[in-house]
């Protein structure tokens, strides 16, 4: 035996055996430990594919004592203007953005309401880059991270209910949506236009809602789109704030002219416009101005912009509001028939509309009525009066003051 074991043909075969022996248990450790994770730990993901449930998740731990115990955090910004203005406006105005505050990037070993759980956040690159924050602890079931998210849900659910989601093209990617901010709901009833123009907007998108069979019995896409046209302060922005508002719909704003619109990425934006939005385009004629001008901002070609229209991408359901203080300096293939559904005039104040917007400082109907008399002829925007009725009759008076009425 010992002979035999001494011939070198003998060694190299064991030595050959071992090696073969080995290499079939490198995997042990690894599907030990797997076996017992699957047995014993209990792991809960979230990516940020899910806006919803990554932002839910992201903002209830910001405001988790026991989340905000870890040393290293990723800051998350949300805007809290209410009005569609840039972010250094909203800071001459007072209004910071809101910061969340978040466990960072790694893994983070948490102990929470009597349980030791450990979070591991992480990048992931796919077709897309996105965030991934995976959540375990000890124990085979899986109720109370469930729990935990719901919780979550139930946070930004309550927490938004009154409040009015914007967003904007991702400055970073470009092709998806960002919320840029929380507004509160505004009610129709604030935005003060000629006599059932708001109610009837109204009225229109509620029936679109409710007719999507309707629309796909007939074979026809179920979008819609309006132009809103009319002089500067007529009250365009706000109505479609305010429609979303009474619908509680989100709203998406979109600027033609911004660098990081481009023809590559316009389609993954209409595509990509979240569910339950209305999308909103504010002063197309700029963006054909600045075209026309060759301006150097501008990347997206005005086909593109209609095949991205009219593409098969376009989301079902989506809803389109334009607003133009120059309807004549559109062209008609913009708005023809099957883009835009209806154009509605928001024009300069009639005497009714004097009279309802200084009933909203003042109930005084005999004033009101004064008041209407004596401005009718002026060929004032809503936003002009309102701005001489809360300089005359809110600021200081301890009555309420209205938002002004923009767009």
């Amino acid at each position: 035996m010992q002979a035999l074991l001494g011939s070198p043909v003998v060694q190299a075969a064991l030595l050959a055996a071992a090696g073969a022996v080995a290499f079939s248990l490198r995997n042990v450790p690894g599907l030990v430990a797997s076996w017992l994770q699957r047995f014993f730990v209990s792991t809960l993901s979230v990516d940020s594919r899910d806006e919803f449930l990554f932002s839910a998740l992201v903002e209830y731990m910001d405001a988790h004592p026991a989340l905000r115990q870890v040393n290293q955090f990723t800051a998350r910004s949300v805007r809290r203007g209410t009005a569609y203005q840039s972010l250094e406006e909203d800071l001459r105005g007072g209004l910071a953005p809101r910061a969340y505050l978040s466990p960072g990037e790694g893994l983070h070993i948490l102990w929470i309401d009597g349980r030791l759980l450990w979070m591991r956040r992480e990048l992931q690159v796919a077709q897309s880059v996105f965030e991934r924050i995976s959540l375990s602890h000890f124990g085979r079931s899986g109720d109370w991270l469930a729990g935990f998210l719901q919780h979550a849900i139930d946070a930004r659910a309550s927490r938004e209910s009154d409040t009015l989601s914007v967003y904007i093209p991702n400055p970073f990617h470009g092709g998806d949506w960002m919320r840029a901010r929380l507004g509160s709901r505004r009610p129709l009833a604030s935005v003060v236009l000629k006599a059932g123009q708001a109610e009837a907007l109204l009225a229109g998108l509620q029936r679109f809602y409710a007719t999507r069979e309707r629309y796909a019995g007939l074979g026809i896409p179920w979008r819609r789109g309006y132009l809103l046209y009319g002089p500067p302060g007529t009250g365009k922005t706000s109505l479609v704030t305010a429609l979303a508002s009474e619908l509680r719909l989100n709203v998406c704003t979109l600027s033609l002219a911004s660098p990081v619109v481009t023809d590559e990425k316009i389609h993954s934006l209409l595509a990509g416009v979240p569910q339950r939005s209305l999308l909103l385009i504010e002063d197309v004629d700029t963006f054909f101005r600045q075209r026309d001008a060759a301006h150097a901002q501008v990347r997206l070609s005005f086909s593109g912009f209609l095949n991205a229209l009219d593409g098969v991408a376009t989301q079902e359901g989506s809803v389109l509001f334009m607003t133009t203080n120059h309807a004549g300096q559109l062209d008609p293939a913009l708005i023809r028939a099957g883009r835009i559904d209806e154009r509605i005039e928001l024009g300069l104040c009639d005497a009714d509309q004097l009279r309802r917007l200084y009933l909203k400082f003042d109930p005084d109907e005999v004033a009101a009525r004064a008041y209407a008399a004596a401005h009718a002829e002026q060929a004032l925007a809503p936003a002009q009066v309102q701005a001489e009725l809360m300089a005359r009759l809110g600021v200081g008076s301890g009555r309420p003051v209205a938002d002004a009425q923009g767009g």
